[in-house]
């Protein structure tokens, strides 16, 4: 080699560059393991958060047990036949006993809805009502709950549990009981409207008809839809299928006590009361309600009447006509049978038979003076004091049980049945007469029920403020108060 010759390097190996596709599909690869890992994390420890930093649960307003108290108490008490204006004053005051005044309440007749409103927002809840009403002894114990609620303002959740035990509690009255207090029940109404020995068969076999389907509807959802058109139509086949045997030739008067029981009497009469009070909604519902199921039972009749075909015209038999003495003991059958048939608390009954005696005699002296209407204004004017005065004493029913008897002998719905019967079956102008008579007498039983519950619950008016608003302040007291010092 020559050593004057230029020295070579040998060459070096160099890596080639990678293709860009490839510098891609390997950051691409890494930014997914970076998220994979902290996928992982994140959903393997989701409550890593430090305590101060983890939202502080908002406790509501009313508690959840009292709202569910207030619903279910509502509730009972429109199953009770409380009208919506008195069912919201009682819940208020229950409200208020527990300290939760910014609960509100909106009642229907078929649920009420519970609206609760604070600065954080507004909670609204409902409970719809079943439709079912509850007996006497339930209605008792139902009042003397709230009672206990007034005065020792238990946990919500131990009334709750006790209105729970009162709505499921069985009918103390045994079977056989019942249906002879509906019988007995049938044939009082029967001695009041039609004081005749003739027709005491077809009472007691009407009664115990009735009676029967009522239980039977009990257990069979499907008759219960139609119970008022199959009891309609089953007194009718039997007042005029047998007429001279069981009706004594007068098949027509055995309509009315035979479906007394499910007349919608209380339900027009509520409904009245609401619409006069400015509840124009439960008013009008429970009034169309009503008279719905006058009209079904005004079908039933129709349906029966059908079936019999043309029917002869039927000479009565001799009536024999009981004494004066015959209605007065028809309203203690009523008496008999309604507590009986709607299992009234024990010692309730003398109670009921007081106010049923001072509406009965208040009824009878409004027809004497003027009249059918004059006589319903009375009788339910009279009815609701005397269920105050009644509750006063010791053992004696809450007020709604001492008054609800009453309604079998204010509230003329047997008329309303013969008037719309007369409508359907006849072409003529009876019918609508008896339809204005029977809304004037449910209008002049409410009238009387409002004015009977604000002598029974309102104080007397004061003297002194009637004569400064005719006669104007006395200034000498008021300048006798601007000296003082």
């Amino acid at each position: 080699m020559n050593p004057t010759e230029p020295e070579h390097h040998q060459p070096q190996h160099r890596l080639a560059p990678r293709p860009m596709s490839g510098r891609l599909y390997g950051a691409t690869l890494r930014a997914a393991g970076s998220m994979d890992r902290w996928l992982r994390r994140v959903s393997a420890s989701p409550l890593d958060l430090a305590a101060e930093d983890a939202p502080q649960p908002v406790e509501p307003p009313v508690s959840a047990d009292l709202l569910d108290l207030l619903r279910h108490l509502g509730v009972a008490l429109i199953s009770s036949g409380e009208t919506t204006n008195q069912v919201q004053r009682i819940l208020d005051d229950m409200a208020r006993r527990y300290d939760a005044d910014e609960v509100h309440f909106f009642v229907l007749p078929t649920g009420i809805f519970v609206r609760v409103h604070d600065s954080r927002g507004t909670a609204v809840d409902l409970l719809e009502a079943n439709g079912d009403t509850l007996r006497l002894d339930q209605i008792t114990a139902l009042y003397k709950l709230i009672d206990e609620i007034k005065h020792t303002v238990p946990p919500p959740a131990h009334a709750t549990l006790e209105l729970a035990k009162i709505l499921d509690s069985p009918p103390p009255t045994a079977v056989w009981l019942m249906l002879l207090g509906n019988v007995v029940l049938t044939t009082g109404l029967g001695l009041m409207l039609n004081p005749t020995a003739n027709a005491l068969p077809g009472y007691i076999v009407i009664g115990l008809v009735v009676q029967l389907l009522i239980m039977l509807a009990d257990r069979m959802p499907l008759l219960s839809l139609g119970l008022p058109v199959v009891a309609g139509a089953s007194v009718t086949l039997l007042a005029f299928g047998f007429p001279h045997a069981i009706g004594g030739g007068n098949p027509q008067q055995l309509l009315v006590p035979g479906v007394s029981s499910l007349l919608p009497g209380a339900t027009l009469t509520n409904g009245s009361i609401e619409l006069a009070t400015g509840s124009m909604v439960a008013g009008a519902s429970r009034t169309i309600y009503g008279l719905n199921k006058l009209i079904l039972l005004a079908f039933g009749v129709l349906i029966g009447l059908q079936v019999l075909g043309p029917n002869p015209s039927l000479v009565p038999e001799t009536m024999h006509q009981l004494g004066w003495w015959a209605p007065f003991l028809g309203v203690l059958l009523i008496g008999l049978g309604h507590s009986w048939r709607a299992s009234a608390p024990p010692k309730s009954l003398p109670w009921l038979l007081v106010v049923l005696y001072a509406a009965f005699l208040a009824q009878k002296l409004g027809v004497q003076l003027g009249g059918g209407l004059l006589g319903s204004f009375l009788g339910g004017m009279v009815a609701v004091p005397a269920a105050y005065l009644v509750q006063r004493n010791r053992n004696a029913p809450p007020t709604q049980v001492a008054f609800l008897p009453a309604f079998w002998m204010l509230v003329p719905g047997g008329i309303g049945l013969t008037g719309v019967s007369e409508l359907v079956t006849q072409s003529n102008a009876n019918g609508l007469h008896v339809l204005v008579t029977t809304t004037l007498t449910v209008l002049a039983i409410a009238m009387g029920v409002l004015v009977g519950s604000g002598l029974a619950t309102k104080r007397p008016p004061q003297i002194s403020p009637m004569v400064e608003q005719f006669l104007g302040p006395d200034t000498g007291k008021h300048s006798a108060n601007h000296r003082e010092p």
